[in-house]
């Protein structure tokens, strides 16, 4: 199957409408719908007043975190235009920053709260792959996120515009769409956390949380060393993949801790 990009942009009452944004905004919007249903509907350990006025600004930190994140790696760039910054709807932001935006957001929330933050972050992070899997479709529309070149027969592939193609692969039309094989990762991961959820909500605080950051961190590990939009690297290695390395390691010491502390 081969996946050609529409147009990025479309009108409403000739207002600009990125479907970029659109994306982000149903990920936001699916994402806290099933939980809410979800910790409704299985009466899960956490207080819905307390999550309904921490959802927004759970948001806004988030995806705050996710530009600065994107902005600190590629810097050079982002002096000399600095007010593309702002330019959130064209894309540049990065889950990694989302993610440490978020739990710091919440460790400092729910503290003040005097609130356990493991049973709410739980209640976030199940559903968090959920809005990955619809996000990313929004690297779809703007032809980013995409892998090297297709050079055999392949389930899929990814038609890049030339004008957005590589410099080294301008010759290339088709290429490997690792935005889709994220979004199916994250919906699978997404599946095994909705039943790991309620059937651990109330035994281990922690472990819905801890098992999320493992395998979205095995994920793009894995991934990471097929794209080709890695905009910082340490020591050639992309610098996502030591973020990830990190987040495996966490969660493996997290998960350890919460059976045992169990």
């Amino acid at each position: 199957m081969v996946l050609y990009p529409f147009s990025s942009v479309f009108s409403v009452f000739d207002i600009p409408i990125r479907i970029y944004s659109l994306c982000i905004f149903l990920a936001v919007i699916i994402s806290f719908a099933v939980m809410f249903l979800y910790i409704k509907k299985y009466n899960m350990p956490v207080k819905k007043d307390v999550l309904y006025d921490m959802a927004p600004l759970l948001v806004i930190f988030a995806i705050i975190g996710a530009r600065l994140y994107y902005v600190c790696l590629s810097l050079d760039y982002y002096l000399k235009h600095p007010i593309e910054i702002f330019c959130v709807w064209n894309g540049g932001i990065s889950i990694h920053g989302a993610i440490l935006a978020g739990i710091i957001f919440g460790l400092l929330y729910l503290k003040k709260k005097k609130l356990p933050f493991l049973n709410y972050a739980d209640a976030v992070c199940f559903v968090l792959p959920l809005g990955q899997a619809v996000g990313r479709w929004g690297n779809f529309f703007n032809s980013e996120a995409f892998g090297y070149p297709v050079l055999s027969n392949v389930p899929f592939k990814l038609f890049v515009p030339h004008s957005l193609r590589p410099p080294q692969f301008i010759n290339y039309e088709y290429f490997h769409p690792t935005f889709l094989y994220e979004s199916l990762l994250n919906f699978i991961l997404f599946v095994i956390l909705f039943f790991v959820y309620k059937k651990t909500a109330n035994k281990y605080d922690g472990l819905v949380f801890f098992i999320y950051i493992l395998f979205y961190s095995l994920i793009r590990a894995v991934l990471e060393f097929f794209r080709l939009d890695t905009v910082f690297y340490f020591f050639n290695i992309p610098f996502p993949v030591l973020i990830s390395l990190f987040g495996i390691l966490i969660g493996l010491c997290g998960i350890f801790y919460v059976v045992k502390k169990a």
